[in-house]
């Protein structure tokens, strides 16, 4: 019997994506992206990125492979258990698609990412299973000037929402009462430190998640292409499988919402690599506005734990956001210390001297520098 081959070794990677009237893959291959969250949501999105040829993707999360992750991400092997979400999934779409560069980044989204990062992007995929991280993602975007796609599955059901910093409303537009008490039961008081509580668990399938992977990939790849159709900016599609049901919303616009705030587009550069002091920086600021007096941080920044009952002091220098409540207990004497918080460094700071790298400033950050009546902001930049 006689096999009949259909292969064709001049096909290239994308000729059938070229069939598509209105597909640039030129567009495609030149796009940056990147995908908050690289759980069972984010694996989908990824994996269809890269199929697509999307030529620059950065992945972050702060979380390592668990078992129960192999039934729903479809990038993870039962030998990747224990190891980092995105370097894993960066390694295996490498190997779906050689010709995308990949940059894994485990930490978290609104530390350990720059903000000139997200402005560099053409648009961001969310990722995501908590409010808290969705608010952060939300503000770095609006700052940023960059609009995001967000998803959010359950078991028979989710959602996909468009969000722009230009118009409609923006994710914390959506706030109720209920959204901030779930946000706030992240972080204790009465300094803000985060609590040991662990996230809710979300029940849902691959199947969910590659649903709503789906649409937040077309509806990016319309956005690339400058295509009108589909979600507008302010509105969700909720996607209902058990029925099978369909529906859009516009959400609600908050005029007095705390987000809606974008860094201005024209930013001068520091030159700079991870030895230049917080000091050097405010001279650099300088340069471009006279009497510059401070650096603002792009976060609260524990510099100190201070005991009050054994009166001894142990150096952090952590952003809030990476700080537990229960590191607060004094090892000496048992007894809840006080934290010394800051997000201004000035030429009389104590820490003024410290590498903008120990004060825990990511790449490609954009600083705030501040005289006595105006702001100017740079970038940090190697």
């Amino acid at each position: 019997m006689n096999r009949i081959h259909f292969s064709d070794q001049s096909e290239g990677r994308y000729d059938r994506h070229n069939l598509i009237t209105w597909w640039d893959q030129k567009k495609v291959s030149q796009a940056k992206v990147i995908v908050a969250g690289a759980g069972a949501l984010g694996n989908e999105v990824l994996k269809l990125l890269a199929l697509i040829g999307v030529g620059n993707i950065i992945v972050i999360d702060f979380d390592k492979i668990s078992p129960s992750n192999l039934a729903r991400m479809v990038l993870f092997r039962e030998e990747d258990i224990g190891k980092p979400k995105a370097q894993m999934a960066a390694k295996r779409l490498h190997e779906i698609n050689p010709e995308v560069e990949i940059t894994p980044i485990q930490g978290d989204l609104g530390i350990d990412l720059g903000l000139g990062e997200y402005r560099s992007a053409n648009l961001v995929f969310g990722c995501l299973d908590s409010v808290n991280a969705r608010w952060a993602l939300n503000r770095k975007c609006i700052q940023a000037g960059v609009e995001w796609i967000d998803g959010g599955i359950s078991d028979f059901h989710g959602s996909v929402s468009r969000y722009s910093p230009a118009t409609g409303a923006c994710y914390e537009c959506t706030f109720t009462k209920k959204t901030y008490e779930r946000f706030n039961q992240r972080y204790s008081c009465p300094y803000g430190l985060v609590n040991s509580i662990g996230q809710p668990k979300v029940p849902t399938t691959a199947v969910t998640a590659s649903v709503i992977a789906a649409i937040q990939v077309q509806q990016g790849l319309m956005m690339i292409h400058n295509i009108v159709d589909g979600l507008q900016p302010g509105t969700r599609l909720m996607t209902y499988l058990k029925p099978f049901r369909m529906v859009i919303n516009k959400l609600p616009y908050n005029s007095d919402c705390l987000a809606h705030y974008t860094i201005p587009t024209n930013i001068s550069r520091i030159i700079a690599d991870t030895n230049t002091t917080a000091r050097e920086a405010i001279e650099k600021a300088r340069e471009y506005l006279p009497n510059v007096s401070s650096l603002s941080l792009p976060f609260d920044l524990v510099t100190k734990f201070c005991c009050d009952a054994c009166k001894q002091n142990e150096l952090v220098l952590l952003p809030k956001g990476k700080v537990f409540q229960n590191q607060a207990r004094c090892p000496k004497c048992g007894e809840m210390r006080t934290p010394e918080i800051s997000n201004i460094i000035d030429l009389n700071n104590a820490y003024v001297d410290l590498t903008l790298y120990q004060l825990g400033i990511p790449q490609n950050e954009i600083l705030q520098f501040n005289n006595s009546d105006q702001t100017i902001y740079l970038k940090f930049q190697n």
